[in-house]
C-alpha cells in the first residue's frame, strides 16, 4: 500500500488533484497502522517500576547525542537509571536535556533533585544581539545572522576558518516556465531570470542555554514563510526550520550556501552511498547537470575541509563553484492547478568540518537530521539491540523477515524466529566489521535481497563481515 503510493508521479507532485486526495487517506491509514505496530512493541518492551520514568530511542546503528523535550517533573533536574546526572534546562517552552543514546538502543531517565544536572546548560549555547542581527555561539562555533535571517559569518574554532564566502541561507526567486512538462521539467535558463525574493523580514531571538533559537518572518512574493534557527550545545550544525505558505506560481525557490571550498566535484548522497559530480561547467554534459538529484546530503571538500547542506526532505539541487542551491518549492500549474500551494514544511541545515570527505564528518549527522528519536513514559533494562564496529558501515534496515523460521515454509508462530537485518558500506571504502548483538542470537544467514539464503553462519553474539566499498549486506538473525 505505501509503496503503490509513492509512485513516481505521486512524489514529485505532478500528478492531478484527485490522486492526492486518495494518496493522503491511504497515508493516514498507513501512518495510523504503523502507529498502533509501534504502541504494541513499547507497551511490551518497557517497565512501569519507577514513577515519571521517560525512555528516549535511538533507531540509528551509531551512538548520538541528541537534544530533547521532557516532562515538567524533569524541571529540576534528571538523571538516568544507572544515577549518571543529565544536562537539563527548565524554560518558557518546557524542559529540555541533552542525552547520550547507544546505537539502536534507548536510555532511561528519571527526575532528579535540583541542581543534580550542574549549570553548564545555561551557558551552552549563547545568543547576542550584534548590529541589526544576533551572534549564535557554542564551544564549537561561531555564526553570525543579520536583520534578514542570512548567515554572513560562519566561523569553526577549532581552526579559525570562515566558512561564509557570500550570505548564506539567502533565498533566490526565479522564474519558471518550462518549455514542454510544467510541473517535471526546470529549464536551464531559470538562472537568468532571478526576481525578488524575501522581503518584510524580521528576526528574534526565542532562547539559548542548550539550544539557540532564533525567529525569522517574512514574505517571499504573494507567500508567508516563518523558519526557526536553531544551535544547539557541541553541535556544528546550524539547522534551520521553515514552513511557507506556498501560493506563488510559475516560480522556483532555492535556498543557497556560497561556501569558501574549492572543490572540483560535488558529492550527492543517492541510495546506499553517494554520487561525484563536477561543481564547474566546462563541458557541454556538464552544463547539463545545471540541477542534480541528493538524498539527505550534499557536500564539498577539498582534503583539508569541507561544507555539507544536509536536508529532510527537498531532493533537488544545483553545485557550481562552492554555491551550493537547494531546491525548496516549485510553482507548476500542469496538470493540477494548484499545483503545490499550501503549507510545506522542511528542515535543511549547514555543516562544515575539518578534513575529507567522511561518515562521521557528513554521513551519520544527515541521518541524525532525519531521524528523530522516539520518546515514550516508562523504562527499559536493555540498552542495546547491536552494534557495529564502524561509522561507516550502517544499518538501513530492521524489518521482520518474511520467513521468519529456517527453511522455506512461512511461520505458524511457534518455536524459532527472526528479523532481517540490512547494512551498506556508505563511505566508499572497504573494510572489516564486527557486528555485535545485545540479544542472545541462536543463528544468523546471509541472504539476498529477496532474503533467500546464500550462506549460514554458527550462532555467536558476534559476527565478522568484509565488505566491499557500497556493498549491500542482508542478514536474518535468528533469536
Amino acid at each position: 500500500e505505501l509503496l503503490l503510493h509513492q509512485f513516481h508521479d505521486i512524489l514529485p507532485g505532478s500528478s492531478i488533484g484527485r490522486v492526492y486526495v486518495e494518496a493522503n487517506k491511504a497515508h493516514e491509514a498507513i501512518h495510523a497502522g504503523a502507529q498502533e505496530l509501534l504502541d504494541q512493541a513499547i507497551d511490551a518492551l518497557t517497565e512501569r517500576k519507577e514513577e515519571n520514568a521517560v525512555t528516549v530511542w535511538n533507531s540509528l546503528s551509531f551512538d548520538r547525542k541528541a537534544l530533547v523535550e521532557l516532562p515538567e517533573a524533569f524541571g529540576a533536574g534528571a538523571r538516568t537509571l544507572e544515577g549518571q546526572a543529565v544536562p537539563v534546562q527548565k524554560t518558557e517552552a518546557g524542559v529540555k536535556a541533552i542525552v547520550d543514546i547507544p546505537s539502536c538502543g534507548a536510555v532511561s531517565l528519571v527526575p532528579a533533585e535540583a541542581g543534580a544536572s550542574g549549570d553548564g546548560a545555561k551557558a551552552a549555547v549563547s545568543v547576542k544581539e550584534e548590529g541589526d542581527g544576533y551572534v549564535l555561539e557554542n564551544s564549537q562555533v561561531r555564526a553570525v545572522v543579520d536583520g534578514r535571517g542570512e548567515v554572513v559569518s560562519f566561523v569553526l574554532k577549532e581552526s579559525g576558518r570562515e566558512y561564509a564566502a557570500q550570505p548564506m541561507n539567502r533565498f533566490r526567486l526565479y522564474k519558471d516556465v518550462p518549455r514542454l512538462f510544467d510541473a517535471w521539467d526546470i529549464d536551464s535558463n531559470y538562472i537568468l531570470q532571478e526576481v525578488k525574493a524575501a522581503t518584510e523580514v524580521s528576526v528574534e531571538k526565542v532562547g539559548e542555554g542548550l539550544e539557540g533559537v532564533l525567529k525569522v518572518s517574512g514574505r517571499i512574493s504573494e507567500s508567508g514563510f516563518t523558519q526557526y534557527i536553531r544551535l544547539a550545545a557541541d553541535s556544528r550544525r546550524l539547522a534551520f526550520e521553515t514552513e511557507v505558505d506556498w501560493k506563488e506560481l510559475h516560480r522556483l525557490l532555492k535556498v543557497s550556501f556560497p561556501v569558501d571550498v574549492y572543490a572540483e566535484n560535488g558529492i550527492n548522497e543517492m541510495q546506499f552511498g553517494y554520487v561525484e559530480r563536477p561543481a564547474h561547467r566546462s563541458r557541454l554534459y556538464d552544463k547539463d547537470r545545471f540541477e542534480v538529484c541528493n538524498h539527505r546530503y550534499s557536500a564539498l571538500c577539498d582534503g583539508s575541509h569541507g561544507a555539507a547542506v544536509l536536508n529532510d526532505c527537498k531532493y533537488g539541487i544545483s553545485v557550481k563553484e562552492g554555491q551550493l542551491r537547494l531546491s525548496l518549492h516549485k510553482g507548476g500549474c500542469m496538470p493540477d492547478f494548484r499545483g503545490d500551494k499550501g503549507i510545506h514544511e522542511c528542515t535543511y541545515a549547514f555543516l562544515p568540518h575539518l578534513g575529507g570527505f567522511s561518515a562521521g564528518n557528513v554521513i551519520e549527522p544527515a541521518y541524525l537530521l532525519n531521524e528523530k528519536t522516539l520518546q515514550v513514559s516508562g523504562s527499559l533494562p536493555m540498552e542495546s539491540l547491536l552494534t557495529v564496529g564502524t561509522d561507516h558501515v550502517i544499518v538501513e534496515t530492521v524489518k521482520p523477515s518474511e520467513r521468519p523460521q529456517r527453511g522455506e515454509a512461512p511461520s505458524d508462530g511457534a518455536g524459532e524466529k527472526s528479523f532481517i537485518l540490512r547494512l551498506y558500506e556508505a563511505e566508499g571504502a572497504g573494510d572489516r566489521v564486527a557486528v555485535s548483538f545485545g540479544i542472545p542470537v541462536k543463528g544468523i544467514a546471509e541472504t539476498n535481497l529477496l532474503e533467500e539464503t546464500l550462506k549460514e553462519y554458527e550462532a555467536a553474539q558476534e559476527l565478522v563481515l568484509d565488505f566491499r566499498p557500497f556493498e549491500i549486506k542482508t542478514l536474518k538473525i535468528y533469536y
